[in-house]
């Protein structure tokens, strides 16, 4: 067996998440109990009682995070040895901090900052023009780009997301959207989705966040990784060398989250455990052929089916 652990993006939180894990384990209640304390802000609260505030990208990140490393931490002493780890977009983080290369400390602080950044160019784009992002589903990537290239060129729109082969999310203002929507459909391409976040992330849309986070990055320590992390954007482990300029880097460029599973694939991983709120990566493996086995870590429910699926194919 050789295992790796994802964790999931923003966009998954619901009402709720991660309450048992922290009624069920000390350990989880005294880690968010921390992350409140480095944030500053209320994420049981939110949680619990103003889950909508969470469609804010500067507090959805946090309070994702956190649910992920609630759940982690809660279950680490169950998970033999893991190869890699990863995380989409947001998810990253979260990695990053489980692998050990940042502590949860300097972590959060690093997401909270990253938040409101995004959350201010977001706003700012609002401000110049109406922005927007779609996911193309069972759309060939090829037809996507011979179909974005008879976009009006004045138009920005960019692929943001290489989810799955049959999922990719983009993001540009809402003309060159609605262009692209309309020669797809003109193509028997259907299924555009309007995807419900603040701004066109992962493009070069994202910029102006880029120099203020860099300095966010350049003030943050990292540590040696107990478990090498693949990073969204150069689907290699990440490097001490070049950790800051890559996550600087990916505000703008796509997240190569397809080509993340391949590299798992290519590696010899055989299961993958999903941890955090929702199922989406785990649905997206679906729509992959040749993925490993996958189990979702999102309930205390779910714990149970943890020691059968790592003796799974053993």
């Amino acid at each position: 067996m050789k295992l790796a652990i994802i964790f999931n993006g923003q966009g998954a939180h619901y009402e709720h998440m991660g309450k048992d894990f922290i009624s069920e384990y000390a350990v989880a209640r005294e880690l968010i109990q921390n992350i409140e304390a480095v944030t500053d802000y209320p994420i049981q609260n939110w949680i619990d009682h103003d889950i909508d505030i969470l469609s804010k990208t500067q507090y959805a990140q946090p309070a994702i995070a956190a649910t992920s490393l609630v759940i982690y931490h809660s279950i680490a002493p169950l998970i033999p040895a893991v190869s890699y780890m990863a995380g989409l977009s947001l998810g990253e983080y979260a990695a990053l901090m489980a692998s050990q290369a940042l502590t949860i400390e300097d972590g959060f602080t690093l997401l909270k900052a990253r938040g409101e950044i995004m959350s201010i160019q977001c706003e700012n784009l609002k401000n110049t023009a109406n922005v927007q992002m779609i996911a193309a589903i069972n759309m060939p990537l090829d037809q996507i780009k011979a179909t974005m290239s008879e976009v009006d060129p004045a138009l920005p729109l960019y692929i943001a997301n290489y989810n799955s082969p049959s999922q990719i999310v983009l993001g540009g203002v809402e003309a060159a959207v609605n262009q692209f929507t309309q020669l797809a459909k003109e193509k028997g391409y259907r299924k555009i989705l309007p995807l419900k976040v603040e701004g066109p992330f992962h493009t070069p849309l994202m910029e102006d966040a880029v120099p203020p986070f860099r300095l966010i990055l350049n003030k943050t320590a990292f540590k040696s990784f107990d478990t090498p992390v693949i990073s969204n954007l150069t689907v290699e482990p990440h490097q001490l060398s070049t950790i800051k300029d890559n996550l600087a880097n990916h505000l703008v460029q796509p997240v190569q989250w397809q080509q993340t599973i391949d590299y798992f694939v290519e590696n010899g991983v055989t299961h993958l455990i999903q941890i955090g709120p929702g199922k989406t990566l785990a649905s997206l493996l679906k729509r992959q052929e040749n993925v490993p086995e996958v189990l979702v870590i999102d309930k205390v429910e779910d714990v149970q089916a943890l020691e059968p699926f790592l003796n799974k194919g053993v």
